[in-house]
C-alpha cells in the first residue's frame, strides 16, 4: 500500500486498499482526513477476514502529527434496520484492526456510522449509547450523514 501507516502490519494485501469510501449510494469524503492513510475495503476477498465474520465496510487507519487514527466505518444509504447489526459490524472492524496493528502503537479510536436516511428516535438513542472497544479504548459511535467528511468525526 502506498504511504503505509507506521505500525500497520504487512498482513493486509495492497489489492484490498481503497482510495474512497463509497458503498450502495452512500459516500463519505476523505477531504481533511490525515493524508498519510490506508483505507481497507473490508469486503475484499484477499485479506484474512472470514466470510461469516461480522465486519464493517471500511477500516480507516491514518496518521498525522504523530497521532494515529483507527476508524471502522459502516455505510448505510437506507434506513438503519438493526442497531445490533451495526454494532456487530463495527466490532468486526475493530477486531480486524486489533489483528493488523502492531500491539505497541498508540492510537485514537473512533467507530463511525455514515447514514443516508433519518434514524428513528429510539434507534438513534440506542446508537448513541452503544460502545465499541479496541484494546481497552471504549468509544461511542460517531454518526455522520452520507456526503460528510470523515474528518468531522475526528473533531472533539
Amino acid at each position: 500500500m502506498k504511504g503505509r501507516v507506521r505500525g500497520l502490519s504487512r498482513t493486509v494485501p495492497d489489492c484490498c486498499s481503497a482510495d474512497r469510501c463509497d458503498r450502495d449510494g452512500c459516500k463519505m469524503s476523505l477531504v481533511g482526513a490525515p493524508p498519510k492513510r490506508v483505507v481497507i475495503d473490508m469486503d475484499c476477498r484477499n485479506h484474512q477476514v472470514q466470510d461469516d465474520q461480522n465486519r464493517c465496510d471500511y477500516l480507516f487507519i491514518g496518521e498525522e502529527n504523530n497521532t494515529r487514527w483507527v476508524a471502522p466505518i459502516e455505510l448505510k444509504s437506507g434506513r438503519v434496520k438493526s442497531v445490533t447489526a451495526v454494532r456487530k459490524q463495527l466490532e468486526g472492524g475493530a477486531k480486524a484492526a486489533d489483528d493488523w496493528l502492531k500491539k505497541s502503537i498508540p492510537f485514537q479510536f473512533i467507530p463511525v456510522l455514515v447514514h443516508g436516511k433519518t434514524i428513528q428516535k429510539n434507534d438513534l438513542r440506542r446508537l448513541r449509547s452503544e460502545i465499541i472497544q479496541l484494546r481497552g479504548k471504549r468509544r461511542r459511535i460517531a454518526l455522520l450523514k452520507c456526503g460528510d467528511q470523515l474528518a468531522k468525526a475526528f473533531r472533539p
